[in-house]
């Protein structure tokens, strides 16, 4: 009986010590937070937060016992007492905020969540709002840098996907080789401006405060070829080629990482065939980037990026995607797979992303074999980086181009070379 009696017990006080110390968790990052701003030493902290995540544990555990409506009294005890905690900080001060009285009630529904048995949920969560809290002021540098012309084209972005997504259907239209379907081609625009977002996003935050390293970084997850333009021009235009030159080589470079997370999410299959060129491809560049790095201390001009959330943008790319999607299931029906890789190179010169995403997509639906798949992938990297090359030739010229070109080459050759060994 003993023995049946410690696992019941086991089994009941785990969730509650897990709870406890997601309650501990949150409580220490707001009792740090709290310190760091000079505040009162009373500050709810670590114990409160474990006690709260408690309630909502034992709320669990009463509720099963004697009835949901004793659930219902500790909740609303525990609202009642962060209602009057939040009353007593307004009398002593004109804003108090009450960010820590809502972490407190979401801190009770963790306790809750953990009872229940959903310990992975209520880590994440927990996760996430330690996350949150301590971003604090990356939210209000951001905020400060948001223009509102940039807030109404994310607003219109968000509407515009939330509305016609649904809507648009997800059969095949017919003539065209049974590839194309509206919803998959929203998705695709959903998760290509979304990571340009993110990229734009953080350029935006850490414009003149971080090194040229990390600004082309940067750069290649919002559009490599954007910033060979981009920076091309500002060589030209400056006369000044050392700033320009890594930021280049970098993003170029950074594009391939940038490949391989689209891989992993719409092909995960296809990602190890094209690994290791793919990453050779980015080591060279990026050793090629920092031996033609600047101080972190400079600074330079990080040229201007269009917002990718754009309907402009979104459409034109739309567009692109759906024409290599068909036109690749075309040259494969008819042509063969050399047309396929042809095609791609062609493909690559606008860019990498339509290309590579449609040849992970026609993968991912067994519609090409993942060696051709693989195969052109590469071959669309090594494209797009000979694209850059002329962008620079063109743009850049003279001593900027003479000393941008051979990296790029560089990189372009060693995909080339295990492309063909490998």
């Amino acid at each position: 009986m003993g023995e049946s009696v410690i696992p019941e017990a086991t089994k009941i006080l785990l969730p509650t010590f897990i709870a406890l110390c997601l309650g501990a968790l949150v409580g220490l990052e707001r009792q740090v937070a709290q310190e760091e701003s000079g505040g009162e030493k009373d500050f709810p902290g670590v114990r409160t937060f474990a006690f709260l995540a408690l309630l909502g544990a034992l709320a669990v555990l009463v509720g099963d016992v004697l009835g949901p409506w004793l659930s219902v009294a500790i909740f609303l005890a525990s609202t009642t007492f962060l209602v009057l905690r939040y009353s007593y900080d307004t009398s002593r001060h004109d804003d108090p905020g009450y960010t820590t009285e809502i972490a407190g009630l979401c801190i009770f529904a963790v306790g809750v969540l953990a009872q229940a048995g959903q310990l992975l949920v209520a880590t994440v969560i927990t996760i996430a709002m330690v996350a949150l809290l301590r971003s604090k002021r990356a939210w209000h540098r951001a905020s400060a840098l948001l223009e509102p012309a940039e807030l109404e084209t994310l607003i219109r972005f968000l509407v515009i996907t939330g509305i016609v997504l649904p809507l648009l259907p997800d059969d095949p239209v017919e003539g065209f080789y049974g590839v194309l379907r509206p919803r998959d081609v929203w998705r695709m625009v959903v998760l290509i401006s979304g990571i340009s977002f993110v990229g734009y996003a953080l350029m935006r935050v850490r414009a003149g405060r971080s090194s040229h390293t990390i600004m082309g970084i940067l750069g290649g997850f919002v559009s490599s070829t954007a910033a060979a333009i981009t920076y091309s021009r500002a060589a030209r235009e400056s006369g000044q080629t050392r700033p320009y030159e890594s930021l280049v080589v970098l993003a170029t470079s950074t594009a391939f990482v940038r490949m391989g997370i689209v891989l992993a999410i719409v092909a995960p299959n296809l990602l190890p065939r094209v690994a290791l060129p793919l990453g050779a491809m980015f080591g060279v560049g990026v050793l090629l980037g920092f031996a033609r790095r600047l101080p972190s201390s400079a600074a330079g001009d990080w040229g201007a990026y269009e917002n990718p959330l754009q309907l402009r943008l979104a459409l034109t790319f739309a567009a692109m995607y759906a024409a290599i999607l068909v036109l690749v299931a075309a040259a494969r029906e008819h042509l063969g797979d050399q047309a396929i890789y042809g095609l791609s190179a062609l493909g690559a010169l606008a860019g990498a992303d339509a290309p590579s995403l449609s040849l992970a997509r026609l993968a991912s639906d067994g519609r090409l074999d993942l060696e051709s798949a693989s195969i052109a992938v590469v071959v669309v990297a090594i494209s797009t980086t000979l694209a850059k090359s002329a962008i620079v030739v063109t743009l850049g010229r003279g001593a900027f181009a003479a000393r941008v070109v051979p990296p790029l080459l560089l990189i372009a050759a060693t995909g080339a070379a295990i492309l063909v060994l490998y």
